[in-house]
């Protein structure tokens, strides 16, 4: 017997990633054709048919294209989520000994100003 596991499938929180949240005035329609519009590679009906189980194929292309652009999202959220905390580490250095601190709170800074330049692009 061949069951499958219960719960969302991978390829529908991929899906989700891509897409982003959903907006009060979203249809499900209208909020899986942003995927589309962020990975050219694939349409609209190929988005339906993986969200919907019509393609059940892991490794199919579409699949892969949309697995990247989610991976290449969430990089880009924790490479923000970590500038932001070395900028509040570095502001709570300053707070406490500027002058102490001063080659750390600049690496922290110099850091987070990276991290914010691959999280723009």
């Amino acid at each position: 017997m061949s069951e499958k596991p219960s719960g969302v499938s991978p390829v529908r929180n991929e899906i989700a990633v891509v897409a982003g949240p959903r907006e009060w005035g979203d249809t499900r329609e209208s909020w899986l054709a942003r995927v589309p519009r962020k990975v050219p590679t694939v349409s609209f009906r190929t988005v339906k048919a993986l969200f919907y189980g019509e393609i059940d194929d892991p490794g199919h292309w579409a699949a892969r294209d949309i697995r990247r652009a989610a991976e290449i999202i969430e990089a880009r959220n924790e490479a923000s989520a970590l500038a932001d905390q070395y900028q509040k580490i570095a502001g709570g250095m300053r707070a406490q000994d500027q002058d102490f601190y001063s080659t750390e709170i600049d690496r922290l800074e110099r850091i987070a100003r990276l991290l914010g330049t691959v999280d723009s692009t």
